[in-house]
């Protein structure tokens, strides 16, 4: 992990929270000073506590705007996805 400065980290809403997987990966690395990028899926019921979760677990790591999708939205992926990546 120390050769990358920024991480993307995807995953998808489980129970209106960082499914367990993600908590363990960004506990398991130093990612103080890397910028996050999440893009996170959900059923409809919105982020959850997973923004909190990720910085108390990654606090000193620069959490950058999260990119979120309600699931069954396919239509407007692709749009979204290029406006996130682009800004």
């Amino acid at each position: 992990m120390r050769q990358y400065d920024a991480i993307y980290l995807g995953f998808p809403i489980w129970g209106m929270t960082a499914p367990p997987v993600i908590r363990s990966f960004v506990q398991a690395y130093d990612l103080s000073a890397k910028a996050m990028y999440p893009f996170i899926t959900h059923g409809g019921y919105g982020l959850g506590n997973s923004v909190d979760i990720l910085t108390s677990l990654a606090p000193r790591a620069e959490l950058k705007p999260v990119f979120s999708m309600e699931a069954d939205q396919e239509r407007r992926t692709l749009e979204q996805v290029r406006g996130w990546l682009g800004g």
